[in-house]
């Protein structure tokens, strides 16, 4: 977690989540698993259960004494959609950036089936929060699926992260309809 990041695209992370497993071929490389399993452990460390998935509800309120409007990634260390992951943590989540109106939130995913379930039974377009972002991962062709169930969510601002980009992936008007931001980048690091 830090309040300023060297991740382009954003200004700092938020991680009230921590862990993941793998499930598509834009994980087998992921940099948070191998930030963190250095750290296995390592007592007292925050990542000393390296990469397991675990829940922070210490961190819940942490955007809250950020006075300073940033764009947040939330947990660049996990996934905030995984199936371990309780509704009503996600609830906390949602509420902590409902509050937190001075930042724009980002949020990305891989698990967009439960992404697109989870936010049309919590929101209306009406009711969505406009500081939170709502993105899918599309690392090749046959990942391209998470895009629809993107288009089908409430949120105001849905984007793409096509990285790491590891094989084409071909993208026409239709796939890219309510869609306002990308993010391209292929693999990087060993």
């Amino acid at each position: 977690m830090s309040e300023n990041s060297s991740i382009e695209w954003t200004d700092a992370t938020w991680n009230p989540v921590t862990g993941c497993t793998k499930i598509s071929p834009g994980c087998a490389h992921c940099y948070a698993e191998t930030f963190a399993e250095r750290f296995r452990g390592v007592k007292g460390h925050p990542y000393e259960q390296g990469f397991d998935l675990k829940l922070r509800p210490e961190r819940i309120e942490l955007p809250l004494h950020w006075k300073k409007p940033r764009r947040i990634f939330v947990n660049s260390m996990s996934d905030l959609f995984h199936e371990d992951v309780p509704d009503n943590f996600i609830r906390c989540v949602f509420e902590t950036m409902h509050r937190a109106k001075h930042h724009t939130f980002q949020v990305l995913t891989k698990r967009a089936e439960r992404l697109e379930e989870w936010t049309n039974q919590n929101f209306t377009r009406t009711n969505w929060p406009l500081n939170v972002w709502l993105g899918v991962s599309v690392e090749n062709e046959e990942y391209k699926w998470r895009i629809a169930h993107l288009q089908r969510t409430p949120a105001n601002i849905r984007f793409l992260s096509i990285e790491p980009l590891i094989a084409p992936v071909r993208l026409n008007k239709k796939r890219l309809r309510g869609i306002h931001w990308a993010i391209v980048g292929g693999e990087s690091g060993p």
